[in-house]
């Protein structure tokens, strides 16, 4: 099998280098263009003007392929940022789903994190804040719901922690939207009340708080 590179051009104004190869078995001959990143182009070591084409090993033709293969998933991982917000476990899902394979996804998305394009953090906390005083969501429910956003455990305990709310008074508010103090007029509403606030993910000692709020208020 002969492999050589026969052209290389700088793109996307230096940013990117893009390396056109000739892979020959003798009898069929299968031509393939990609670009990678400077800095990638940079470990491949190739020259950036061929005077000619340039033989190399199948070793060192299968990094610049996931070289290739990695610029192109980290430009696709850009271009689905730039339509919504991803948590590094959503965006390497779909990834995933665009045909890159786990680990070419995975190294693209670490990537991003690492040059802020994914900022976990803040998201996360914003996300929670949203929750709790537009949704009227409790801090169980927030966490379930961050979950499954793809947040991982310590990012959303950290946001949880980090987020200026008192989820007594966001308990209070649900009560009354509930239709206030009246839902615990007997015993079977008042018990259909809780169960409600559990699930909407409020503890019973901020359920306790919240109902004495609300009664301080009518005083």
């Amino acid at each position: 099998m002969n492999i050589s590179v026969y052209r290389v051009l700088a793109v996307e104004n230096g940013e990117a280098a893009e390396i056109s190869m000739e892979i020959s078995n003798g009898r069929e001959v299968q031509q393939i263009k990609g670009a990678v990143s400077a800095a990638m182009f940079a470990e491949i070591g190739l020259p950036l003007n061929l005077k000619a084409p340039l033989s190399i090993e199948k070793s060192r033709c299968e990094e610049i392929l996931r070289y290739m293969k990695l610029y192109s998933a980290i430009k696709k991982g850009i271009y689905l940022l730039g339509y919504a917000r991803n948590t590094a476990r959503a965006l390497t899902s779909k990834l995933k789903m665009k045909g890159y394979p786990e680990d070419i996804a995975e190294e693209a998305v670490e990537y991003l994190k690492q040059r802020g394009y994914i900022r976990e953090s803040e998201e996360a906390v914003l996300f929670a804040e949203r929750l709790a005083k537009h949704k009227l969501y409790g801090q169980n429910r927030i966490r379930k719901e961050m979950f499954a956003k793809g947040f991982p455990e310590d990012v959303i305990r950290e946001a949880l922690e980090a987020a200026e709310t008192d989820f007594s008074e966001i308990c209070a508010r649900r009560i009354r939207s509930m239709g206030g103090p009246g839902i615990f007029a007997n015993a079977e509403d008042r018990n259909k009340a809780i169960s409600a606030l559990l699930r909407y993910g409020f503890s019973s000692r901020e359920i306790r708080e919240a109902t004495a709020l609300l009664q301080n208020e009518d005083e």
